[in-house]
């Protein structure tokens, strides 16, 4: 038995969990409140940026060009990562805000990271109603079932392996720029699904000028009672669980593919062990999400979406962007959904690092949410 588990009948172990306390790498955002919006996060310390902007650009420029491996620890193997703790918050910032002009002058991509049951699919949806802003088929990430979807003669040709003539596949750091480049002639937002870990997340060039990314992050415990459940239990346990269904959900909160589910695909390598995943398992998915461009938080996708159309220079249509995800519920907390307190209290101590990340990242948000 995990650390602090709890069986289905209540009892547990004497061990503890160490609550630790992080502190983020990168300058954090000034408060905002739900709704308000934000183009790019920046230091706070508004008083130093235009003593910073000249030397925040020169650093940006060399991080982004300079063949010097040794520069700030940024690695140039296509094997390697970016060593983004070795960048300044200043820095990072300028490399952002970069990126975002670039998307609005016409040179740069946006694409998303999208992590499954983490609102792609009805992103996608939006992003596809926006005037001139080309998307491809299926998610953002395929041709499309019926063939509405123009597909480059390169990528219909392309091998499994050949990364940069496929949309939603993982980029290594070095065929970034050439993903870019072939990708941005006929498309302006496009996603990738990524269900489980995959190395080359922490691989790709996100420093990248031309390269907008952006990510949903969702409760864990929102999304572990979301359809579509991994393991081929979404058959077994379709809906929240019942007295029925109480012993399918303790099979289903112990399977190893429900097992702190962002976390496993945001963290620099396999590490995830349930409630005793270490905080170096954690503190890899952060460095992460530390050179992602945009994060919004599902908990309010529609004035999050907003934010970031307003951002971009994007013209969203005022029809409503509404998350199907939030509406069958809304007056039910997740606790009162799990329907058992033992079941609820052990999936939130299993996924406690899973839970400590979306905390983290609620407060790097476009939109900070009032939960």
């Amino acid at each position: 038995m995990e650390i602090g588990s709890v069986d289905k009948n209540g009892s547990t172990n004497d061990d503890t969990l160490e609550d630790d306390e992080y502190e983020p790498i990168i300058s954090t955002p000034s408060v905002r409140s739900k709704g308000e919006k934000l183009g790019v996060r920046v230091s706070v310390n508004q008083h130093k940026i235009e003593a910073l902007k000249w030397i925040s650009s020169v650093l940006a420029t060399a991080v982004l060009l300079c063949s010097a491996k040794d520069m700030f620890g940024v690695r140039m193997n296509r094997e390697e990562t970016v060593a983004v703790q070795d960048l300044e918050g200043e820095v990072v910032s300028s490399i952002k805000q970069q990126q975002i002009a670039n998307y609005i002058k016409g040179t740069a991509i946006i694409r998303n990271i999208h992590i499954t049951h983490h609102a792609g699919t009805s992103l996608c949806g939006q992003m596809s109603k926006v005037p001139n802003e080309h998307t491809p088929g299926f998610a953002c990430m395929k041709k499309g079932r019926n063939n509405d979807t123009y597909w480059p003669e390169e990528a219909i040709k392309a091998s499994p392996f050949d990364g940069k003539h496929q949309v939603g596949k993982e980029v290594s750091y070095n065929e970034t720029k050439e993903w870019v480049s072939f990708w941005r002639q006929y498309y302006h937002f496009v996603s990738g699904e990524y269900p489980d870990w995959d190395k080359t997340l922490h691989q790709t060039n996100w420093e990248y000028e031309n390269l907008v990314s952006m990510i949903v992050m969702r409760n864990p415990l929102e999304r572990f009672l979301a359809g579509g459940k991994c393991g081929g239990f979404q058959t077994k346990i379709p809906d929240d669980p019942s007295n029925e269904t109480q012993d399918t959900y303790w099979e289903y909160a112990n399977s190893e593919c429900a097992d702190n589910y962002a976390l496993r695909v945001l963290t620099r390598e396999p590490c995830v062990q349930g409630a005793n995943t270490s905080s170096e398992c954690l503190q890899g998915a952060k460095d992460l999400l530390n050179r992602i461009t945009f994060i919004l938080d599902q908990s309010c996708l529609n004035e999050s979406v907003e934010a970031f159309g307003s951002a971009l220079h994007l013209n969203f249509t005022k029809d409503g962007f509404e998350s199907r995800l939030h509406h069958w519920h809304a007056n039910l907390s997740v606790r009162d959904r799990f329907g058992n307190d033992t079941l609820y209290e052990y999936v939130q101590t299993r996924f406690r690092r899973d839970i400590e990340l979306y905390e983290w990242s609620k407060n790097r948000s476009i939109v900070l949410c009032n939960n």
